[in-house]
């Protein structure tokens, strides 16, 4: 997914979000004293804006993500911070948050931007929680955030359009509650550097989770100390009605 739109995933409210959930992250890591240069997993980690902000603190992080197109756009934002500052100690990997291998465990594993809610039913949601307690030591801790049934049922209905410098972006969205299946199609008129006017198209599916069943799942994949509560990232909509549940655990 986001093969197409790659290059305009870092909009305002995304990099926005990127800075609400660092911020959070590292609220955690203090708590649990897990201090530079520990080794986390960014999983799903898109074009890498969390990946890039947690190695500027020191930490060695490894960013796996499935679409090579998110990839090349977090190696170019690399690229162009390691020219102005410090290497970083960052590398990336092209996978599916379903069947990831690493050649050794992490300290923590993060998974953010509903990330999760793209998998498509619960059997894979069982089955990536068991990938990434198999990608933690014990003890490790995993962080993630999700979506919640009051989103979907509010902001994935309708339509939108978004503008850009040199592009048009529309969005036509829609959540089947007897299914809990949400999908966004993006339609974009976007101007290319030889002043041709280019059309893309993608489509992008979710499913919700409620909170038993991740909680069930988080469980058989054998993590404890599972806490999950609100989460709104939008300082414009009322803390009151959150659009996010922020989760943390760890591996026994």
């Amino acid at each position: 997914m986001y093969h197409q739109l790659a290059h305009l995933y870092d909009w305002p409210g995304s990099l926005d979000f990127s800075e609400k959930i660092l911020s959070r992250d590292l609220a955690v890591f203090t708590e649990l004293n897990l201090q530079p240069p520990a080794r986390i997993l960014d999983l799903a980690c898109g074009t890498g804006t969390l990946s890039l902000a947690l190695a500027q603190k020191g930490y060695e992080i490894i960013g796996v993500d499935i679409s090579a197109e998110m990839l090349t756009q977090a190696k170019a934002k690399q690229q162009e911070q390691e020219a102005a500052g410090q290497p970083l100690k960052l590398r990336w990997l092209e996978a599916d948050m379903r069947y990831f291998l690493l050649d050794e465990p992490v300290d923590a594993v993060v998974c953010h931007y509903d990330s999760l809610n793209h998998l498509s039913n619960e059997t894979e949601l069982r089955g990536t929680f068991v990938q990434v307690a198999q990608a933690l030591k014990s003890g490790g801790s995993f962080l993630f955030d999700l979506n919640t049934l009051e989103n979907y049922q509010t902001f994935w209905q309708g339509k939108d359009t978004y503008e850009g410098p040199n592009y048009r972006l529309k969005t036509e969205s829609s959540f089947n509650e007897d299914l809990n299946k949400a999908e966004v199609q993006f339609k974009v008129e976007e101007y290319n550097d030889e002043g041709e006017l280019d059309f893309h198209s993608e489509q992008v599916f979710e499913h919700y989770f409620n909170e038993t069943a991740v909680e069930k799942y988080l469980m058989a994949a054998d993590f404890y100390e599972i806490q999950w509560s609100p989460f709104n990232p939008v300082d414009e909509i009322p803390a009151e009605f959150p659009l996010k549940t922020f989760w943390r655990c760890k591996r026994r």
